[in-house]
């Protein structure tokens, strides 16, 4: 919800941190986190300006339809695929799940069944 509030007030050409802050009714923290997370998106741009006497960031929304990226196909099913991170984890944070995931899948790239050596663990008798 924050994110598009940011970009809905950027319409209109760049804003600094302080001026979309204040459109939005956003805490100016709150602002430049939403700004950090659309720039790894990559839908905005940053800038520092000077306006008076400190640094600000002057944001702009990139423009999308001219910036078309083209892509390898996506498994849309396999939740472990980086190219599916939707922004809840950081790209770091989902390779670290991925190594985990296939350790304890032992290395099965479809993730959908135990290998051999884990079942066979399962169903010893004791």
């Amino acid at each position: 919800m924050s994110q598009a509030l940011v970009i809905n007030a950027l319409q209109n050409g760049p804003l600094t941190s302080t001026e979309v802050a204040n459109l939005t009714g956003m805490t100016k923290e709150t602002v430049l986190s939403t700004a950090k997370k659309l720039r790894y998106k990559g839908e905005l741009t940053t800038r520092q300006v000077k306006p008076g006497r400190y640094w600000v960031a002057e944001y702009t929304l990139t423009n999308p339809i001219t910036e078309q990226k083209q892509s390898a196909p996506v498994d849309k099913l396999n939740p472990f695929d980086i190219r599916n991170a939707k922004g809840i984890f950081s790209p770091a944070e989902y390779r670290i799940m991925n190594a985990q995931a296939r350790n304890f899948y032992k290395s099965n790239p479809s993730f959908t069944t135990y290998s051999k050596a884990v079942s066979s663990e399962n169903n010893r008798q004791v």
